[in-house]
């Protein structure tokens, strides 16, 4: 900090009348001075060593009043110099590593912008990116070993089933990260935010979570060995391969947090559990009836989406379950221009032997053409895709309690 002298040629402070009289006494000596910082904050304040007083008349007051007026404005000033000289250094996070989360013990992520709560936002997707990455990767794995196993167009492939669990998992880390520190920049007034997650709370987490799967996997597998009822087998196995494929996305979560660890080898393939499972599809004979006013072509789209899903179908044997079907649409003519077709597809699925009911379920369908033809035929082809898409899981929900 300068510091220099200012004010009149004699010492006084600019403003201050040199010729006023001081009722007999000689006035106080009082210096001007002004401080520099450096920084654009240069503050003026008044030291002030008064000589002996005695009974001041009022031209002295006067005189007085205009040497501790500045005085006074000089001190509050002043106060302001020492919040020029304390403003918060740029973090070192911010283009380093963190000496107070450091990589070791956290996983961290960093975000900038104009708002401190879009900083916010960036550090937590910078941070969850990471465990993205993994859910991609598991994926493509778990796709590539189910590819050969399971059925071409049967539902949900074991890779999008198997990208769905994981998502859960990475969403579940995102909901733990914690902002550790947010700073601006006092000349560009961008925000910076620092995103950290403890990786030895998170590892912890994980390793519970893998336990908890691992465990209802031996269930679930347990079931279907003691059972007799194909169905239940088919719906126990699901149920394992499903928990296994989210387990893959905690081992690879475990793998980024704890690299030291080995991310606990799980005791099962999802590659064999699929094959399993298709195993027991094939196994399993259902004989598709639809009603008697059924559109022309339904009965076909059933017994279609029943091979998909990986069900033999045909006259060979005896059944084991009956799979009744029935299309209902409504034409509701021309409305605003369009023609409009409004339905419902329902399924039952009953046993074979005792015509009792494993499940039902219900879609309802509403489509519209320009062209009356076209809205018939857009009605039969959306029932044809939901059977296509949906009815394997639908099926084998049926078993599951």
């Amino acid at each position: 900090m300068v510091i220099r002298r200012a004010g009149g040629k004699d010492g006084r402070p600019d403003g201050l009348d040199s010729d006023l009289p001081m009722g007999g006494l000689s006035p106080p000596r009082a210096t001007h001075y002004q401080a520099s910082t450096g920084r654009g904050c240069s503050p003026t304040f008044l030291l002030v060593s008064p000589r002996t007083i005695i009974f001041p008349s009022r031209t002295t007051l006067r005189a007085l009043r205009y040497l501790f007026l500045p005085l006074g404005l000089g001190l509050v000033l002043a106060s302001g110099l020492g919040g020029c000289a304390t403003r918060t250094p740029m973090p070192g996070w911010i283009n380093g590593a963190s000496h107070r989360y450091p990589g070791s013990r956290y996983l961290i992520g960093r975000g900038r912008a104009t708002t401190e709560e879009a900083a916010r936002d960036r550090a937590r997707a910078d941070l969850s990116g990471i465990f993205e990455e993994s859910v991609a990767l598991v994926s493509e794995m778990t796709q590539s070993s189910t590819q050969k196993s399971s059925p071409p167009d049967g539902g949900k492939s074991g890779g999008a089933q198997s990208a769905s669990a994981e998502s859960h998992t990475a969403d579940q880390h995102v909901a733990r990260i914690q902002i550790a520190d947010v700073w601006q920049d006092p000349h560009t007034r961008t925000y910076y935010a620092l995103a950290v997650l403890s990786r030895q709370r998170t590892g912890q987490r994980l390793r519970r979570e893998i336990e908890r799967l691992d465990q209802a996997t031996r269930n679930y597998l347990q079931t279907s060995r003691d059972t007799t009822d194909i169905l239940r087998k088919i719906g126990a196995t699901e149920q394992a391969l499903d928990a296994q494929r989210e387990r893959a996305g905690y081992r690879k979560a475990l793998a980024i947090v704890d690299p030291a660890g080995g991310g606990m080898a799980s005791a099962w393939n999802t590659g064999q559990l699929s094959t399993e499972l298709t195993s027991l599809l094939k196994q399993v004979r259902i004989v598709a009836r639809v009603s008697p006013d059924a559109p022309e072509g339904f009965a076909m789209a059933v017994n279609d989406a029943l091979a998909d899903a990986g069900f033999p179908t045909g006259p060979d044997g005896e059944p084991d379950y009956i799979l009744e079907a029935r299309l209902e649409v409504q034409d509701f003519g021309l409305q605003l221009g369009r023609y409009w077709q409004r339905g419902i597809l329902e399924i039952t699925l009953k046993n074979a032997s005792d015509d009792r009911a494993r499940g039902s379920r219900h879609w309802d369908i509403e489509v519209s053409a320009q062209d009356h033809a076209v809205a018939r035929q857009r009605a039969f082809d959306r029932a044809a895709s939901i059977l296509n898409g949906e009815l394997r899981d639908t099926l084998v929900g049926f078993a599951q309690p």
